[in-house]
């Protein structure tokens, strides 16, 4: 009987452990495990700085925005790379490794030289790449971007930059040999690690983890323009693997990791060059926890957690409290001391249910004591229902109605602070009486720096004033949002339902005022992006530099003029800043000819508009305007435009707009295969195709706008440029 009574605990812990087990086996819980993995990475890559002992660590040789500015003539010529290459190797560089497409041939001088350059040096590592493009009535193509065959038979190496992807987003793993074209090609990291005669790495699998710890200590960085000038030290050079690739925005080479957002690829592989040197050492690499491990830990906390079940209530919340306690410090430090990846989610998971199953009795107290002059529950479901609710300011000014007419008070105010904790001089308000609360700035920002409630027996700021105050400060988590403050004539202390009330109306405002700023700096954040992209496709396809601002600017010209609403106007700038985004996918010898097209040629040309038109489709809140200027922007008046051939008010007014603007642009300024029109000249055009390639009342609008507004305009685009230089 008693061994019946042992037996029956540890089989239920058997049972849970092994429950957890296959759930963790099976991934049930990835989502949550990947941003709990990527916090012990972040705190291990704090907490170590592993050394690579015997082996070459890295730099890198960025090509950054002050090299594009150095060197504007991209793409370059080879000569800078042959000059790069023989200036790091003079420099004491063991290995060159170029994350850079030189899949195309150049100039035969500038080819020719790179393939002196490398014949001349030591071991240099090219990049191949892999990459998927839809074709029209084809489906999905897998192109592979090999070195030039000269490259190679100069004596170059090829190492693939291929890198997974997880499903969200996150880049966590590398391959240490990928399938290209037929052919198996291992890593650019490994084979510049092969080219210090370095074993590859047995402890690691060929799909594996990058070890990011490594990010520590920080890897050095190079200008290419420093290189290519002199300017640059040569001890960070000297006896190391050097990375050369894109780091600028314009590149678009950037990812995000478990240990920051917007890494450039680069970085990427010179951290998994660290990651295989120090596996070639002998260092464990960063790898998840093995099932056997699992399986113990979860057994382990199961027992545990059985035994405490049977203890008195407060010994029992101490026991599992500090059980929860060490399970976090082994999770934590596990990356730091063992390379050992432990979600801390499953074994919580395992001590609450325990602690669900252990207690004896489960008491629940619920009672309100409400009185006739009290808050009734409709009340207070409103107030909930409003503030929780509240999509902008005029759903806070809701809020601060119901809540001033609850507690009845005489004003209401809501005093907003910046994300530094400060307050911004920024409020909204509810005042019955036409009156305005009596803000005392002094109290109000002595409330937002000590995160406490403050009640007063008269209002601050109104002397002789009968009645009562209270400042509450606006917390969503740990971050102070804001002040709420409510005042009353009455000198009557508020109740205790009433001050709950307040209390509650301040949490779900103060949840509401950070959703507002989030959604202000997902605005912002959209902006730069779309000022990043149109940066560049003026970078790829240089002689339009501007181009798409000048659009931009006279577009919303136009747009207030037809007194379009602010965000139809916003989309219109939004679509004219990213109309020519599709040239991105057209390739560099027809986007940069500078004769006429051929009949092929200028269809594949068509094309940006519909490439440009996927580009955006999933970029979730994006107005259909801004795909609709993308995509029509080519449509003619009569119907003979592209891509689909719309006439008249079938196309969509934003694109109409766009595309006046767009040739008045393209005649006015100068391209490879001919000069700048003048003004003149560009008016007769512009007036000649009146109904027939534009809206009418659209080119005069414009030319109205060009008369009044232009010479202004202009300017200030001028003056931008001129500041971006």
């Amino acid at each position: 009987m008693a061994t019946r009574v042992l037996l029956r605990p540890l089989g239920i812990a058997c049972a849970t452990a092994a429950l957890a087990t296959v759930l963790s086996a099976a991934r049930l819980g990835e989502s949550i495990d990947r941003p709990l993995f990527d916090a012990s990475v972040r705190l291990a890559a704090r907490s170590s700085a592993p050394a690579l002992a015997d082996l070459s660590d890295v730099t890198i040789v960025e090509i950054d925005p002050r090299s594009l500015r150095a060197f504007p003539e991209w793409p370059w010529s080879r000569t800078r790379y042959a000059e790069l290459t023989s200036k790091l190797f003079s420099a004491g560089a063991r290995v060159v490794a170029i994350d850079v497409d030189l899949s195309t041939p150049r100039d035969a001088e500038g080819d020719a030289a790179f393939s002196d350059a490398i014949r001349a040096g030591g071991p240099v590592v090219l990049a191949a790449l892999r990459q998927r493009q839809d074709m029209p009535g084809v489906g999905a193509l897998e192109i592979v971007n090999w070195p030039v065959s000269e490259f190679v038979d100069a004596g170059a190496h090829v190492g693939h930059v291929v890198v997974p992807i997880d499903s969200d987003g996150v880049v966590r793993r590398a391959y240490g040999a990928a399938e290209l074209a037929g052919r198996r090609v291992e890593s650019l990291p490994l084979a510049a690690l092969r080219q210090l005669g370095a074993p590859a790495p047995r402890a690691l699998p060929e799909s594996h983890r990058i070890d990011f710890r490594r990010a520590s200590p920080e890897v050095p960085r190079i200008s290419f323009a420093d290189v290519i000038e002199d300017r640059f030290d040569r001890a960070a050079v000297a006896g190391r693997v050097v990375f050369v690739g894109a780091t600028a925005s314009e590149f678009q080479d950037l990812w995000t990791t478990p240990i920051g957002t917007a890494r450039a690829g680069v970085w990427v592989q010179a951290i998994e060059y660290r990651s295989l040197a120090a596996a070639s050492l002998g260092a464990t690499p960063l790898a998840a926890a093995s099932m056997p491990a699992r399986f113990a830990l979860f057994l382990l906390l199961a027992v545990a957690a059985r035994l405490l079940s049977d203890a008195r209530p407060a010994p029992r919340i101490l026991g599992f409290g500090a059980l929860a306690g060490a399970t976090l410090v082994v999770c934590a430090c596990a990356p730091i001391f063992a390379g050992v990846l432990i979600s801390p989610a499953l074994p919580l998971a395992v001590l609450a249910t325990h602690y669900a199953a252990g207690l004896e009795r489960v008491r629940r107290t619920l009672g309100i004591r409400l009185a006739s002059r009290e808050l009734s529950l409709a009340t207070l479901h409103d107030l909930g229902e409003s503030t929780a609710q509240a999509a902008d300011e005029y759903g806070i000014e809701a809020s601060l109605v119901l809540l001033g007419r609850s507690v009845d008070a005489h004003a209401v105010a809501l005093l907003r602070a910046t994300p530094s904790g400060r307050l911004d001089g920024s409020r909204v308000d509810w005042r019955p009486n036409g009156e305005l609360a009596a803000i005392d700035d002094e109290v109000a920002a002595d409330v937002l720096q000590r995160r406490t409630l403050r009640s007063f027996s008269s209002i601050p700021g109104r002397t002789g004033t009968r009645g009562r105050a209270i400042y509450v400060p606006l917390l969503a988590g740990r971050v102070a949002v804001g002040v709420l403050v409510v005042e009353s004539r009455s000198v009557l202390e508020l109740s205790e339902i009433e001050l709950r009330t307040v209390g509650t109306v301040a949490s779900q405002l103060a949840l509401t005022v950070r959703s507002l700023r989030l959604m202000e700096d997902l605005r912002a954040t959209l902006d730069a992006s779309v000022e990043a992209i149109a940066s560049a496709v003026e970078a790829r396809d240089g002689y339009t530099e501007m181009h798409c601002r000048r659009l931009a600017l006279f577009s919303v010209s136009m747009a207030r003029r037809l007194e379009l609403p602010p965000e139809e106007i916003e989309a219109i700038r939004l679509g004219a800043l990213l109309h020519d985004v599709g040239k991105i996918g057209i390739r560099d010898h027809i986007l940069l000819k500078p004769g006429r097209f051929s009949p092929d040629e200028k269809t594949e040309m068509e094309r940006h508009v519909e490439i440009g038109h996927r580009i955006l489709r999933p970029i979730a809140g994006l107005a259909a305007t801004t795909s609709a200027c993308v995509r029509h922007h080519h449509e003619k008046w009569d119907g003979t435009g592209y891509p689909d051939g719309l006439a008249r008010e079938a196309i969509p007014l934003g694109a109409r707009i766009v595309a006046v603007v767009d040739v008045w642009d393209a005649l006015s300024t100068a391209r490879p295969y001919k000069p700048a029109f003048p003004q003149g000249k560009v008016r007769q055009i512009l007036e000649k195709d009146r109904g027939v390639h534009f809206d009418p009342a659209l080119v005069d609008l414009f030319l109205r706008v060009l008369d009044e507004e232009g010479d202004e305009m202009l300017a200030l685009i001028a003056a931008s440029e001129t500041a971006d230089a």
